[in-house]
């Protein structure tokens, strides 16, 4: 059966990491949102230059135009064994991504998220420096970190009561070191399979 998992957290959480782990293990195409809007904007595509115009004015890229640029990349992954980080970021994007893969009879296998304090974060931060900055990003500063925070407070509630009343979501405690965490996410999707 196809593994298709979905990895979020707040923004310096380490769900990369995580899903570049899981990726490996279990053989999936990792994608990351972010990684795959800065692409589109880098490669002056159309979708691209629409989705620069909004995070230019500091603005969220519209759901429908996030979805377009994510359904085309899963297209050509044929819909499966795919691990997408920071995504779902509000629930409307986690019922959306549900019902397509329903309606094309793939499974949304597992939803996991770090749950990592902002103090361990900014903690994490100091001691990395500049080398733990993602590098592609325009949006880091103090001001722009703390309204992701603020934003992902906002909308974990109501991702995390939706797919666990369906059993889909998974809460690690991402306050530790890399290995354990993994070695629990490892644990979770084993028993899925």
């Amino acid at each position: 059966m196809p593994l298709n998992l979905f990895i979020i957290g707040p923004s310096g959480c380490g769900k990369s990491t995580q899903a570049k782990l899981i990726a490996q293990k279990y053989n999936l195409t990792h994608l990351s949102m972010g990684q795959l809007l800065r692409d589109e904007i880098a490669a002056k595509s159309g979708f691209g230059d629409e989705a620069k115009s909004y995070l230019d004015g500091g603005k969220l890229v519209p759901d429908d135009l996030i979805f377009d640029i994510l359904i085309s990349k899963l297209n050509s992954l044929n819909n499966q064994n795919f691990i997408i980080d920071g995504f779902p970021r509000v629930l409307n994007q986690g019922k959306y991504i549900e019902y397509y893969l329903k309606k094309i009879n793939q499974p949304f296998s597992l939803l996991i998220h770090l749950s990592v304090t902002f103090e361990e974060i900014n903690s994490r931060r100091s001691k990395k420096g500049d080398e733990f900055q993602d590098q592609d990003r325009t949006d880091n500063t103090p001001e722009a970190i703390k309204s992701r925070q603020q934003f992902y407070d906002d909308a974990i509630a109501s991702i995390r009561d939706y797919f666990k009343s369906k059993k889909l979501f998974f809460d690690v405690d991402g306050n530790r070191p890399v290995e354990p965490i993994f070695e629990d996410i490892c644990t979770k999707i084993d028993n899925i399979k």
